[in-house]
């Protein structure tokens, strides 16, 4: 028999639902992932359910193998025999066993990039240049296949709309004749199989008789209406999870799924995890403020197993310098490195503040990859223009700003690894247009060599035109100028504290030297620097919110309300990450604009 002794009375009734469909709301930190294991030992201990009837289904692989190890733990070696999965392998399995699907039908990103690729040239498709360009067609695709949204003039695409049209009909024309399938078809193929073939459906469900998923708050329409027909006509369905905790409506996930699934399915019981075991009275308190702003949502009340804590610390910075200053003072000063986490909405802020603290010698930890801001093109555009103001005649040099902003100079006019004006000027001789600008960025680098990095980087930036040429490029491929501006904006902001071009070259190569072993080392004490959506289901004693402010938490893109709730959402999940100090900062100014503290945040002052 299980030992049901150890839960507290809203986890055991969770734990001892036996058949028909339930839904678990289960604050942060209130022990869900105990309650699903727990149910699985009282399903097949206590009710003597065949281990291999049950499915249990989460969001990542990651997840769900952690499920299986503390399944076994408690359970014993009948865990083994239980189907743990992601939602994608678990119909992956289905579609193997329907149709002798293997591995060697599953499509890789460079097959699917290849296809679009040729899809592209035999097209004669035109592109904006963009880092993330076939990333993006492959989102669009796969919201198209999947429902979310229809091609018409209304909706945004990576491509014009007549062109991913027919880039979109080619692609999946090309999939099916080579027999390949991506993870949407996983679920597309799996609905219409069940739809199609009531005696294959008829199958499955009689294999698994019962099914719990995790992280109910994720799910999408498609693999909702598919699990919801596996799970007839007995409907023995337990889903876990928190509206408040839905943060990726840009995957197709819709909290309103969870938030009618009483409704939906008949004789659906609620029930509730209200207690946090994790984060300390003050903190859920706090969190419970922000959360509640949202308007669509299942109201509910969080209260706190432990003690009340500190209050949050809120306090407003001059700006992200001053931030990562002060974070830097309290670091020196802590033991305990692993105990502190830095949440941030970007990944360009991620980027600073592990650069950052790497230079002051502070020990980091990136969950996401994070480069050097002078591995950025504009730090390489900016660096040559100072080292052609040294003296620099390299042609590789010359060949990299020359154009930019566009002086027309040809790249013929340098016919040898170095060049001189003099050349340039004389290949031009015939142009007076173009020998005018030589002319002008020659002086231009004249002026640069005689001014320390800050003022020759303001120079570049304006003088020159390059700024000019960045909204230009920007507006060429498609991306925000504005990212641009403020990343050179921070170059130049890198070179305030240097007198000349050799020490802050010194500077930069230690940075980057630093950030490296920052990144190299593992298995030491260091501050953990994460997306607020990569904290997700993690816990840290001491957590720092930084740059809370209209613009980057919210997001400058959510516009419409759903989009804004989705934000405070995401606020609200790295809130309760913490477990006994919360840092939430905002800033008065980044790279010279003014900033708005976060409205967020208001419900925290008002009180």
């Amino acid at each position: 028999m299980h030992n049901i002794c150890s839960y507290s009375p809203e986890q055991l009734k969770a734990v001892e639902h036996f058949k028909g469909a339930a839904e678990v709301l289960a604050a942060p930190g209130s022990g869900k992932t105990r309650v699903i294991t727990g149910r699985l030992a009282y399903l097949i201990n206590n009710k003597k359910i065949p281990p291999s009837s049950i499915l249990t289904i989460t969001f990542t692989r990651a997840a769900a193998n952690e499920m299986k190890e503390r399944a076994k733990k408690l359970i014993g070696s009948d865990a083994l025999a239980v189907n743990f999965g992601t939602f994608h392998s678990v119909f992956f399995s289905i579609l193997r066993h329907t149709y002798r699907f293997g591995p060697e039908n599953i499509i890789r990103f460079r097959t699917q990039a290849e296809i679009i690729k040729g899809i592209i040239k035999t097209e004669k498709i035109e592109i904006k240049e963009s880092e993330t360009l076939f990333m993006d067609i492959l989102n669009d695709i796969s919201r198209v296949k999947t429902g979310a949204v229809v091609i018409n003039e209304e909706e945004e695409f990576a491509l014009e709309n007549k062109d991913f049209e027919k880039l979109y009909r080619l692609y999946v024309k090309e999939m099916n004749e080579r027999r390949l399938i991506d993870f949407d078809d996983m679920l597309i193929r799996v609905n219409r199989l069940f739809k199609e073939r009531p005696e294959v459906l008829k199958k499955w469900s009689e294999k698994f008789k019962f099914i719990l998923i995790d992280e109910f708050q994720d799910i999408d329409r498609l693999q909702y209406e598919t699990v919801k027909m596996l799970a007839s006509p007995e409907n023995n369905l337990f889903v876990v999870g928190d509206d408040d905790q839905s943060i990726y409506g840009f995957r197709g996930a819709e909290p309103s799924i969870m938030q009618d699934f009483a409704e939906d399915i008949e004789n659906a019981v609620q029930m509730r995890l209200g207690t946090n075991y994790r984060s300390s009275g003050r903190i859920i308190e706090a969190a419970g403020k922000v959360i509640k702003e949202n308007r669509i949502r299942i109201d509910k009340e969080v209260k706190a197993f432990g003690n009340a804590g500190e209050e949050p610390d809120i306090r407003t910075f001059h700006d992200r310098e001053a931030e990562v200053a002060e974070m830097a003072k309290h670091f020196k000063n802590c033991n305990e490195l692993d105990r502190i986490a830095i949440l941030l909405r970007t990944n360009t802020e991620m980027s600073f503040f592990a650069e950052r603290l790497a230079e002051m010698d502070i020990p980091v930890r990136c969950r996401e990859k994070s480069v050097s801001v002078y591995d950025h093109f504009i730090a390489k555009d900016v660096l040559t223009y100072l080292d052609l103001a040294g003296g620099d005649r390299s042609r590789s040099g010359l060949y990299r700003v020359m154009n930019k902003p566009y002086r027309r100079i040809s790249r013929s006019a340098a016919s040898k690894s170095t060049f001189s004006f003099a050349e340039l000027k004389k290949y031009h001789a015939d142009d007076v247009r173009v020998l005018s600008e030589i002319m002008s960025f020659e002086n231009q680098l004249r002026i640069i060599g005689s001014m320390r990095p800050y003022a020759a980087v303001h120079y570049i930036l304006h003088g020159t035109g390059y700024l000019e040429y960045l909204r230009r490029y920007a507006e060429e491929r498609g991306l925000e100028f504005e990212r641009l501006r403020e990343k050179a904006l921070e170059i130049r902001n890198r070179a305030k504290n240097y007198a000349s071009l050799d020490d802050w070259k010194s500077a930069i190569e230690e940075s980057k030297r630093k950030l490296r072993e920052a990144l190299d080392e593992k298995g030491r004490d260091a501050v953990s620097i994460m997306t607020l959506h990569s904290s997700k289901g993690l816990e840290f004693p001491e957590v720092y919110i930084p740059d809370i402010n209209d613009g980057i938490i919210p997001w400058k893109k959510a516009v419409l309300e759903s989009e804004l709730e989705e934000e405070r959402r995401l606020l609200y999940v790295g809130m309760t990450r913490a477990i006994e100090k919360l840092h939430l900062w905002s800033i008065e100014e980044d790279f010279g604009k003014k900033m708005e503290k976060s409205s967020f945040l208001k419900p925290l002052s008002e009180s």
